[in-house]
């Protein structure tokens, strides 16, 4: 939430009018095929005027699921291939 405050000027003026509500979903466990296991907070914010829903996964600041996804963040798309040595 502080990253769209700081870089979005209608989602600050939205949040201002308190516009969106924020609902606390709990953690969420999802396994990724590239890194595993990833426990992420979700957050619900709301706009009932305007029907919209956006959804917001964090990791605790410095656990395991937030090293993955940084992570993920730098490989994107790509798949991590485990190397194999040659037969010695």
């Amino acid at each position: 939430m502080d990253l769209l405050l700081a870089h979005s000027e209608e989602f600050r003026t939205v949040w201002n009018e308190h516009e969106i509500g924020i609902h606390y979903n709990g953690v969420k466990r999802y396994t990724h095929p590239e890194v595993g296991a990833l426990e992420l907070t979700c957050q619900t914010l709301l706009d009932p005027e305007q029907s919209h829903i956006l959804l917001v996964y964090t990791a605790v600041p410095g656990s395991e699921s937030h090293e993955k996804l940084q992570l993920l963040s730098v490989i994107g798309p790509q798949h991590i291939v485990p190397q194999t040595l040659p037969n010695a």
